[in-house]
């Protein structure tokens, strides 16, 4: 299939200033909903915790800002920028901020959409 200059293009933000993490919590939020995949951007203060949970889709995990522990299936993995992860759908998985920190999380949901909604 050739290629086409018909699309269309989503300038963010830097997203390491689009959100405060809340005080007792990290601060979650869905920030794109377009063709093929979300953005779910989290903000943490050094300490928080995000409680094991999981994701329906696929999704890929990584640090814009600071150092998180990943805990998945028993084993810790330390995210910094640069070093994505990959997960499979259903995952049970918990972050924790050794600093403060923003995460950027891309759900590989598959899903068609005709525009993009940006919530920031």
């Amino acid at each position: 299939m050739p290629g086409t200059h018909e699309g269309h293009v989503i300038d963010l933000p830097d997203l390491t200033c689009a959100l405060q993490p809340f005080e007792t919590k990290p601060h979650a939020k869905k920030i794109v909903e377009a063709d093929g995949a979300n953005l779910v951007l989290l903000e943490f203060s050094a300490g928080q915790v995000f409680k094991e949970h999981h994701s329906v889709h696929p999704i890929v995990v990584q640090t814009l800002k600071g150092v998180v522990d990943f805990t998945v299936q028993g084993s810790t993995i330390r995210l910094h920028p640069g070093k994505p992860i990959h997960l499979t759908a259903h995952l049970l998985h918990e972050l924790k901020a050794v600093e403060d920190s923003t995460v950027l999380v891309t759900m590989l949901t598959g899903e068609h959409h005709e525009t993009a909604t940006v919530n920031l």
